[in-house]
Order: structure tokens, then sequence, then C-alpha cells
């Protein structure tokens, strides 16, 4: 039986659709895996019809949810086509938003946790920064994540708060393994929908 070489697992581990992983490397800001989009058309970004290519911009990354304290990227030299209403823009990549520099997962998971957290305790869980938490949540249109992606997610990491500083949002983020939230602030629990496992840095 052949086994899977690293660009197999890796593809394996991020499970996003529409995407081929070619190669990986560990640098000092995080795990940097380049990527292609795979089976899927060249589409312009704003509009999405399909469109001729035109030419090639430099790499660029993409933020994506961490492997535990490891922040992963997605690097990618994006094509531009030439698209009868809009021009020459970026094409549309399957694994983020027109003009995003974060994975839609990053981003869903941002407004997902966003009905129970604040921003900071965001920013800690997700590793990225205030201003980058508020960004994305005034974006006028992101889908929720699939639930079933949500409930495949596994809890890590959450001694990165303090139960001093923190107590509200420490107890939410223990918590979020069984069925209900406490919260302190006004003394009585309260019933909110949480997955049974889930994946932030």
């Amino acid at each position: 039986m052949k086994r899977p070489g690293i660009n197999e697992l890796m593809e394996q581990l991020l499970e996003l659709e529409n995407l081929s992983v070619y190669g990986a490397s560990l640098r000092p800001d995080g795990l940097v895996v380049q990527v292609n989009p795979s089976r899927y058309a060249m589409k312009c970004g704003v509009c999405e019809d399909i469109c001729a290519g035109y030419d090639r911009r430099p790499e660029r990354r993409w933020r994506h949810l961490a492997l535990e304290h490891t922040p992963i990227w997605l690097s990618y030299a994006p094509r531009r086509v030439k698209c009868a209403s809009h021009g020459v823009r970026v094409q549309r990549v399957p694994w983020a938003a027109h003009a995003s520099r974060v994975t839609s997962e990053l981003e869903q998971m941002t407004r997902w946790l966003s009905r129970s957290l604040g921003r900071p305790a965001i920013s800690r869980m997700l590793g990225i920064s205030g201003y980058s938490v508020g960004t994305l949540l005034r974006r006028d249109v992101v889908l929720l994540p699939d639930r079933k992606r949500i409930e495949e997610r596994y809890l890590i990491g959450a001694d990165a708060l303090s139960h001093r500083l923190h107590p509200r949002h420490l107890a939410m983020v223990k918590e979020q393994l069984e069925t209900w939230v406490h919260d302190e602030a006004r003394e009585v629990p309260r019933t909110v929908e949480v997955p049974r496992r889930m994946a932030f840095a």
C-alpha cells in the first residue's frame, strides 16, 4: 500500500475544496503551504464570470486557521484575467473571498466566534490582530461555516487566555465541549448553540 506523501498529507490536513498542494516549508512566521487551484476555471474576482487569462501576479499569501500555535499561510501566485465587464482583474481563488488576505474558513470562524466572544478573545484565539478582527467583522457578507466542518474541529490552546483577566471568556472557551456557558456578568447560565469540537490557535 502506497503511503501518502507530504503534499497529500497537507491536502488532507487543510481539507479545502478545489485546492492542490505542491510544497510546504516551516518559516519564522509560520507554516507556508504552496497551493494551486485544482480543476477550477479562471474566473473574474468580481463577478466570477469565466474569462481568458491575462498575466500572472507575484506570489501572495492568505492567512489560514492555525495548527496549535503555528500560523498556516496559503501561498499562490494568482493570475489576472480579462473580464468583459470589469476589465483586467485578479482571478477568483476557491479558498478566499475577492480582495481578502485571509481564507474563507478563517473569516467564517471569526464571524462565528463573535456571536459569543469579544474582539480581544477572538484575536488571541485566532492569532490575528484586533484590527484584523474588526475588519473581518465589518465585511458586508460573510457565509457562516458549514456545521459539519465546525463539528469536526477540536479545542486546542485554551490556556492562551488569563482566567484572572478574562474569566468570562475563559469559561466560554472551556465550556465549548459541553452544552452551556455561564455568563458571569449576569450570574445566570444561558443556553448557546456550540459545537462539540472546535479548532483555533
